[in-house]
């Protein structure tokens, strides 16, 4: 990378340029340094300080970015076009690198001949200012599709743990019923073999019927091993096969020694194994089916839930909102990082809350970032969320309120600003506030930050709708 100076009639033609006398052009001659760049050479680095405006005088520059791990263009600057700090931009950094895709030659100028520039060619300020709003527009609309794609990624790997469990508990029920159901000929074999009286039967068929299986919620599990042990020994002093498997069924159902007793004053010891097999069978089989049945209600109401949270049926307009149902769709869909941090979850909602005049799933991307920014804040040391949502007067108040360290005082009044973040470079893209700050706003609200140390509030409001 060499540095010179370009000559008035180098100047001449370039779009950016155009309208402006030799004289005025003579200006950026003097000011600026002439970059000469070859093919894949980096003209800056993301995180560079943005300290100067640069204009391709001849050439081709490119500005990439990485995403997932892979660098991608994002944007192409030729001949004539312009580039980095611009006058009245509040860019701090620059956002990605630019390298030369061909040689290519560059007008660089520093910011502290912004001033003097503005006062050499006003139309000049105006096609720049022109300029920096068609690049934030582009900018803006690049980084909300990132954040779009960041929270359905988020949004997926929630669903997919929340899925997870469900699913693997309906496979383990089948397998288990599986084992279970194949037990079945031999023992009904074994039992019709021994012609049983009618008590008998009865009373095989009244065990199953004297299961009480809630009972066990209040014991301890020291208890049930005891339990457990008791009947075990029950089983193998009546030559039972496979008494400690038995044992384990019939302590969950809530079985004991006693019943047993009952069940083998009025069965033949010949038939009592294969009395206790059928039952442990009728057991398992109704358990595992509640199970069963429990799972595919769970994951019927995480589809509900997706379908709610991302309004896949529903159109744009705002129509009657309830801010309870979106929070609760969203908490669930984060639901697997608040189990992997450790952080106890409290809902406070007012019972008679009135609904609001929403996009519900504009809405929901205000619950999902300022959720997981508060998560992210407790971090995984574990500590509180607490999600309280009540109305004063005509408004609807959010409010998202973490236990973290709190928002450092000298970011506090920068957080809302677009391509702000507290994070590591590639963890944020510093516009989820703004996006959420937007949002709120186009429903004719607000968001509020209350932060200090050990509590932190997202205050979000919201018109409540007129009651008719």
């Amino acid at each position: 990378m060499s540095k010179h100076s370009f000559a008035v009639e180098e100047l001449h033609g370039l779009q950016i340029f155009e309208g402006l006398t030799d004289e005025q052009l003579a200006w950026f001659s003097e000011r600026g340094e002439k970059v000469e760049l070859d093919t894949g050479e980096h003209l800056l680095e993301r995180g560079d300080p943005a300290d100067h405006m640069f204009v391709v005088v001849n050439g081709v520059i490119d500005g990439c970015q990485e995403h997932e791990g892979q660098w991608l263009v994002v944007n192409t600057t030729r001949r004539g076009g312009v580039t980095g700090m611009l006058p009245f931009s509040r860019m701090a950094l620059y956002p990605r690198y630019v390298v030369a895709v061909e040689p290519t030659q560059i007008l660089r100028l520093h910011k502290r001949e912004f001033q003097d520039m503005l006062s050499v060619s006003l139309e000049l300020g105006q096609r720049l200012v022109s300029k920096m709003s068609d690049r934030v527009r582009g900018d803006v609309r690049l980084e909300q599709q990132k954040e779009k794609m960041v929270a359905l990624g988020k949004l997926s790997a929630g669903l997919a743990h929340e899925l997870n469990n469900p699913a693997a508990a309906v496979s383990r029920g089948a397998t288990t019923l599986s084992e279970h159901l194949a037990k079945l000929p031999m023992c009904v074999t074994g039992l019709m073999g021994q012609h049983l009286e009618a008590s008998a039967i009865d009373a095989i068929r009244e065990l199953p019927h004297r299961a009480r299986p809630d009972t066990m919620k209040a014991i301890s599990s020291l208890e049930r091993a005891d339990r457990e042990d008791a009947l075990a020994a029950w089983l193998e002093d009546h030559d039972v096969v496979d008494g400690w498997e038995i044992a384990g069924t019939f302590v969950d159902a809530g079985l004991g020694t006693d019943d047993l007793e009952r069940l083998r004053a009025n069965v033949p010891s010949a038939a009592l194994g294969d009395a206790l097999v059928w039952v442990q069978c009728g057991l398992v089989a109704t358990g595992v089916v509640a199970e069963i049945a429990s799972s595919a209600e769970r994951i019927s109401s995480l589809i509900a839930a997706v379908k709610t949270y991302s309004h896949m049926d529903r159109s744009s307009e705002h129509k009657l909102t309830d801010v309870r149902e979106g929070m609760d769709n969203t908490i669930q869909m984060l639901g697997h990082k608040l189990d992997k941090n450790g952080i106890r979850l409290e809902r406070d909602y007012q019972d008679d809350l009135p609904g609001t005049l929403a996009n519900a799933g504009e809405l929901n991307q205000i619950w999902t970032n300022l959720i997981d920014n508060a998560i992210d804040a407790v971090g995984e040391g574990g500590g509180t969320l607490r999600i309280v949502v009540n109305a004063k007067k005509s408004e609807i108040i959010a409010s998202v309120i973490d236990d973290g360290p709190g928002i450092p005082e000298d970011t506090r009044p920068h957080i809302f600003e677009p391509f702000f973040t507290t994070k590591e470079v590639g963890a944020g893209t510093g516009l989820g506030l703004d996006i959420a700050q937007r949002i709120a706003k186009t429903h004719r609200g607000r968001i509020e930050a209350h932060s200090k140390p050990g509590r932190t509030e997202m205050r979000v409001y919201l018109p409540a709708a007129p009651v008719r």
